[in-house]
């Protein structure tokens, strides 16, 4: 395995009297402990990956490594992201249920996975157009898996005469950028409750697409 050590170094900039920006803190990211296994060290490297390109962006911060690039480093972050909220989506849908609920469990699961993934979740919306081809294309490929279970969902519902007609993917993608946007204002210090959230955005979006 080539992540043997990292140090990431953001470049310096003149002072203008005022503090850097701290880095955010990704969920869970616990102390460095130096007797960890392997995995847990590559899982801290990613973690203190993720918060300083989200903090600084990826073309802004250089690294010292002995990684085969720096690219390298944001496709596993990106990548490892975007399988993790596609497997969250999948778990949390009940196949046994109806459409219109499973979608409702869904837009539920999204939200819920963005807020306690603010970080590595606006990371990938941030730097996605970072990768280059080869790398993009491998990302997209679990990322049109992930939109299709909305999809797929949303199809359903039509031809059940249960939602609106129009192209399945322009409504999801309706849905997805709606609940995407809370990493970038969702905040305890105002709302303090999920559940409020997903209350008051299932309540536009069900009551949007569903058929009288």
């Amino acid at each position: 395995m080539f992540f043997r050590f990292v140090r990431l170094v953001v470049p310096s900039k003149k002072s203008n009297g005022k503090p850097a920006p701290k880095p955010l803190r990704a969920r869970h990211a616990g102390r460095s402990d130096p007797k960890a296994k392997p995995g847990t060290r590559l899982q801290e490297v990613l973690r203190s990956a993720a918060n300083i390109f989200f903090a600084k962006g990826f073309h802004a911060t250089s690294l010292y490594y002995y990684i085969k690039s720096k690219e390298d480093l944001l496709f596993q972050l990106l990548l490892a992201g975007i399988e993790d909220g596609d497997a969250y989506i999948a778990q949390h849908i009940d196949l046994e249920g109806g459409p219109v609920q499973q979608l409702e469990r869904a837009i539920r699961a999204q939200i819920d996975y963005i807020i306690q993934n603010k970080v590595p979740f606006g990371l990938f919306l941030h730097e996605f157009d970072s990768l280059s081809g080869k790398r993009q294309h491998k990302v997209i490929a679990v990322m049109s898996r992930y939109n299709n279970r909305f999809v797929d969902l949303v199809k359903r519902g039509q031809e059940q005469g249960k939602l609106i007609e129009g192209e399945p993917w322009l409504i999801v993608n309706g849905i997805l950028g709606m609940c995407n946007w809370l990493y970038r204002w969702y905040d305890t210090d105002h709302v303090s409750d999920p559940e409020q959230v997903k209350q008051v955005f299932l309540n536009m979006l069900l009551n949007g697409i569903r058929k009288s």
